[in-house]
């Protein structure tokens, strides 16, 4: 039987294969971008000189906690988007030999520092980053979406969909259903995240491109139904056939408010309509599978590779997403 080596590394593998640290930290936290030929060799060689049995004793040395957090925006942690991510990043951890922390509140004044490695940011923004980072204390922070602002050099790396892309590919399906006059149901400007931000430029930059008359309409995360239907009527006002909705969980109420039986309250006006999240449950809408709980595996992944030293500071990924037409 070979005998451990003190003290291995992922380096040391990467120099025993001949490959590179960053081939080695895929293989070894399971992240689908080696094939299943070299994942074998790591995992064998990993075995071989004692890695995991040393992993531990490093976190010991090195005052590691063998535990992730992961931060998620207090005001939608119930929508099923971010449920999916957490149960995604929770498997991965658990792979990984990590536990993952729920960091229920992220306010100056909040409970004490969290014994983590590293840390997780959903959705960052400058209201609610700097509170986060002060919280967390001097640990990697890998970001879900891109953060711009106070204190954005404490991301050690972040990924994100590609949310210009994705939000002109939902308007060119909209064209294909006969859609001329397209409307954007935006966040909140004092909650948008920067993915947000790039759905609303990307919109922009597609009615310019298209000789379309943007309208850029913003709703609360959680409307009363009359307002709901008065977004949906300033876009018809405004000569809108369609509508696209950013937040999730706005396109199943708007569908039902135009397919209302309550004679007390008349249908809501006709829209063609996308969601920047797709719904199970609602037929025949355009929508973006954000495929939640790849994106939460992927950024546990990346965090990972941050506290092996295999991913560089600065390194961005994009997260696969999908528009999925009606069928």
């Amino acid at each position: 039987m070979a005998s451990s080596v003190p003290g291995v590394t992922i380096v040391d593998i990467a120099q025993a294969l001949g490959i590179s640290k960053t081939a080695v930290s895929a293989a070894l936290h399971g992240s689908g971008r080696v094939s299943e030929a070299t994942r074998s060799r790591v995992l064998a060689q990993a075995e071989a000189m004692g890695y995991v049995s040393n992993r531990a004793a490093q976190r010991l040395r090195g005052g590691r906690h063998g535990a992730i957090g992961l931060s998620v925006p207090h005001d939608v942690r119930e929508l099923s988007f971010y449920m999916e991510l957490a149960f995604g990043a929770a498997a991965a951890a658990s792979e990984a030999g990590s536990d993952l922390l729920l960091l229920a509140d992220t306010g100056r004044g909040a409970a004490r520092r969290p014994s983590t490695d590293g840390v997780i940011v959903v959705d960052p923004t400058p209201a609610a980053f700097p509170c986060l980072v002060e919280r967390v204390g001097p640990v990697p922070v890998v970001s879900v979406g891109e953060y711009v602002g106070p204190d954005q050099d404490r991301v050690s790396a972040w990924i994100a969909a590609d949310h210009r892309s994705l939000i002109a590919e939902a308007l060119d399906a909209l064209t294909d259903e006969g859609v001329v006059a397209p409307a954007l149901v935006a966040l909140p400007a004092d909650r948008e995240p920067a993915w947000a931000h790039d759905v609303a430029e990307g919109y922009r930059a597609w009615c310019a491109a298209h000789g379309a008359s943007p309208l850029l309409l913003r709703s609360v995360l959680d409307p009363s139904e009359a307002e709901l239907r008065a977004t949906m009527q300033r876009a018809v006002d405004a000569r809108c056939d369609g509508i696209v909705w950013v937040a999730q969980g706005l396109v199943l109420r708007a569908l039902a408010a135009q397919s209302t039986e309550d004679r007390a309250a008349a249908p809501a006006p006709r829209l063609t309509m996308a969601t920047m999240a797709a719904e199970p449950g609602a037929p025949g809408v355009t929508g973006v599978d954000l495929r939640a709980r790849e994106y939460g595996r992927s950024a546990v992944r990346l965090l990972l590779g941050v506290l092996d030293g295999a991913v560089a500071p600065g390194t961005h990924e994009v997260h696969d997403a999908r528009v999925i037409r009606p069928a």
